[in-house]
Parts: structure tokens; sequence; C-alpha cells
């Protein structure tokens, strides 16, 4: 099947999302439908080995630009990931209460999947960084509109921040188009060896800046607490879930395929600011009282981790990223899904207001320890075998690096079993005391649903590397 049919089937849900409105029943539906069709292409693609899968249509022929998408096992994962937290976000919100749903938020989560398919399928510099800059939109006007009051300002520093990365971006692209004398943006004309050390080192900075603010990698992160904190959960979950995943696949696609020699020239610095990122994350996360901005530090310094990992350009924790971008995306979607629900039964974030939820609610018990047990990296879930992966790559760079990210495992423990121990043990605050908390069977389902993907991939984390590490290989070869 063609690439574009899967880039452009958002679009249709999220018309006639706009048209149902507050009709809960037609979302959930829809909800199930876009996730059905793109799993169902997504897994023939998978059967037909990525065959025959790159399309390049012409765009704007006057500067060179098309419709260049291609699928194959460097971006397959991110693909799944998107439709998986696609359906999370969109879930949560058609299965509120009927009068707080709204077509318009619906279908700007389905335009949002367009952009995030453009940015992990393009195979066109440019078309990349549109979709790039566009997906902040949908974000945009969701937190603005229907987050707390502080959510506008948090937002609009996430926007300008954005912004001002992106521009970078664009500069960096221009550049390489005007200095190697290519006719078009594709990811094929350009290659490392077109320009210098002392180039790629500015190269390298450029799109880096780009990526570090939307992962976010520690010092770029400071719109993150808030942003996440103060959002609705359909945008957290997006913005944590797969936004993030954005940089990630940018930092793989574009700087390590054609920016080597700036990565050995720069690249030590942001692994040492990257490796802080980890401990001060985890640090932070430790003392917040807040439900939120504890999943929001602690995010934090999952993707610390993931970025020293990237950085350090060893192959083994280069494969342990797709791995982990995996299994973060999906353990901190479930996370705030259920952070949400946690904080509405004791109408408050804080934790200090919280306790003894298991005697009026043991099934949601269950569904957050085991995204917990996710999250800390528990075997036989799907964090393990990525922060695995990274931690032996990081140690094989530097045994000092490698001791300081693998505190991650002792830390990231500490602050999400105290999350878990206290909303869910100890005495029953008096506000659920006696109550059961409301979780319907669409919500039941999705959320066991969202659970097999915390489970299978702890238990065959080859399902994953057996189609990512092949491609990452590849990736590897200039160094």
């Amino acid at each position: 099947m063609n690439p574009v049919i899967l880039l452009l089937s958002p679009v249709i849900p999220a018309i006639i999302s706009l048209i149902a409105g507050k009709n809960a029943l037609i979302q959930r539906i829809l909800t199930l439908l876009s996730l059905s069709f793109s799993l169902f292409v997504l897994l023939g693609w998978h059967s037909t080995g990525f065959e025959e899968l790159s399309v390049s249509y012409p765009w704007i022929p006057s500067f060179g630009v098309s419709l260049a998408l291609a699928v194959n096992g460097l971006n397959y994962w991110f693909l799944v990931l998107t439709a998986i937290v696609v359906f999370a976000a969109q879930l949560y919100h058609s299965t509120q209460e009927e009068d707080k749903v709204r077509g318009d938020v619906m279908a700007l989560i389905s335009l949002l999947q367009v952009c995030l398919y453009g940015v992990f399928m393009a195979q066109d510099l440019m078309l990349f960084y549109f979709c790039y800059e566009v997906s902040i939109l949908p974000i945009y006007f969701i937190s603005s509109r229907y987050g707390s009051p502080a959510a506008e300002r948090a937002i609009l520093k996430f926007f300008l921040y954005t912004l001002a990365g992106s521009l970078c971006m664009l500069l960096a692209i221009l550049y390489m188009y005007s200095q190697t004398g290519a006719t078009n943006f594709l990811f094929s004309s350009f290659s490392s060896g077109y320009f210098s050390a002392d180039v790629q080192g500015w190269l390298f900075l450029a799109f880096f800046v780009a990526f570090a603010i939307k992962m976010p990698l520690f010092p770029f992160h400071s719109w993150q607490a808030d942003a996440y904190a103060e959002s609705p959960v359909e945008s957290t979950m997006l913005m944590s879930g797969i936004l993030l995943k954005m940089g990630i696949y940018g930092m793989m696609a574009i700087v390590l395929r054609l920016f080597p020699l700036g990565i050995k020239e720069y690249g030590y610095i942001f692994i040492g600011l990257s490796a802080f990122g980890v401990l001060y994350g985890a640090l932070i996360a430790m003392v917040q009282y807040d439900i939120r901005k504890v999943l929001a530090f602690s995010s934090l310094s999952h993707v610390g981790l993931i970025g020293t990992g990237l950085l350090t350009w060893e192959p083994v924790a280069v494969e342990g990223v797709v791995l982990q971008m995996f299994a973060h995306g999906i353990n901190i979607a479930g996370l705030f899904f259920m952070a949400d629900i946690i904080s509405k039964s004791f109408a408050s974030r804080d934790l200090d207001q919280m306790g003894g939820l298991t005697k009026s609610s043991f099934i949601l018990t269950v569904f957050f320890f085991v995204f917990v047990l996710g999250s800390i990296a528990v075997p036989l879930t799907n964090g393990f075998p990525g922060e695995f992966k990274l931690i032996m790559g990081i140690f094989k760079y530097n045994q000092w690096l490698g001791l300081l990210c693998g505190s991650t495992v002792i830390l990231s423990s500490v602050y999400m079993i105290r999350v878990f121990q206290k909303a869910m043990l100890g005495e029953a605050n008096p506000i659920i005391e006696g109550n059961s908390v409301a979780l319907d069977f669409s919500r039941v389902a999705g959320l066991a649903f969202l659970l097999c993907f915390v489970l299978i991939p702890g238990l065959f984390p080859n399902l994953i590397s057996g189609i990512s590490d092949a491609a990452v290989k590849i990736l590897m070869l200039p160094y």
C-alpha cells in the first residue's frame, strides 16, 4: 500500500470528528477504526519486508521540494508508536463525561497524527522541516484553549522554544542546499562526505538544538515541566509519548548519518549535559509532590539516557535507543492516563492528599503498577531491553559515564515506587473511602491494550530489534 495513504488516513476521521462534536459514541468508534486501519497497514508492510515502500511526487518543483516518503526498519516502530499513542490520547478524551468531549480536540489530534506520520516517513529535508514545524500547532491550540489557567503561558514558551530551534534547522538545510549544488532536498542528495569537519560541527549544532529542544535534553528543558503539568492530559500524553520522539528520530535519520565529524567535534559536550540530565531529572522527580511533575521530570531523566546513548555513537547503544524510545512512549502515555484518573479521584494532584486508592479500585492498581514496572525497567517489561543496551553502550564509551547513567536504575525505582505508595497504599483518603473509581469498559479495554505493549516487548524484545537493528547497522557505517 502506498505510504501516502497512511499519511492522509487521519484526515477523514478529523473531518467526521469535527462534525460529530460531543457525540462520544461516534468519537470512540472513530478512534478504534483509525487505530485498526493504521495497524492493518503497518502490519501489512511488515509482512512484505518494506519492499516498494518508497514514493516521491513533485510538491514544489520550482524549489526542488518533493513529497518523498519511505517506510523502513529505522522509522517503522516510530510509526507504530504514533498510532498507539494517538489512540491512547483520543481514547482518554472520548471516554470522559460526554459534556467534556469535543470534536475540535479529536480533529486536532488526528491532524497532529498526519504531521507525525509525515516527519517519520519524510525523505525530503524540507518536507521533514514542514511537518516538524506544523506539528506544534495542534498541541498549541489544544493546550492553550483547554488547559489550566497557566497552560497558555507554558505552551507559548514551548511554541517559542520550538520555533527558535526550528529556525536553526531551516538555516542549516538552506546552507546545505546552497553549498552542495543539489537540485533537490532529498536525504539521498546529501552525505557526510560533502562537508569538512568544521562545517559539520556547525551543522551538527544547528540540527541538534532543534532536536534537543523538542526531546527535551538538559539544558533545553525549561519549558517541559509546566507544559506537561498544566496542559490537558491528552496534550501531555502526546507531547511526552510521541512528540519528543521526533527529536530522537531526527537525530538518528539526519544528524548521525550526515554529521559524524560534527558529533566527534562537539558531541562530548552534550553527552556530558545529557548524562547530567539523567541524574538531575531523577533527583528533581524524587522531591516533587505534584504527580504530573514527577512524571515530567522522570521523562527528562529517561530522555537524557536516550540522548547520551545516541551521542556516544556506540552501535549497541543506538540499538537500545529504538527499544527505549518505544518503551518510554508507551509507559509515559499510560502513566499520564493513570495519573489523571488518580488525581480526579482525589480532586488533587498533590501526593500528600492521596492514599488508599487500592481499596476502591483493584484493577486501577494493577494497571498503574504494571506501567510503573515498565518505567523502572524491571526485567520482562518493555523498559528493560532498551535500558540494558543503552547502559551497556555507554559503559563501552566511558565506564564513569556508564556508572552515572546506570544510577537511573535505582533512582527511577525510588521516585516511581514513592508515587505508587502514596497514591495506592496506606490509609484511604476520606474523599474516596467507600467510593469506587469509575473505569468504564472502553477505558479498561484501552488500558489493557496499552498494557500488552508493556509486557510483550519485554518478553520478546526481538520483535522490535529484529526490524530496527539492521537499519541501525547501516546508519552507523560512517563510524
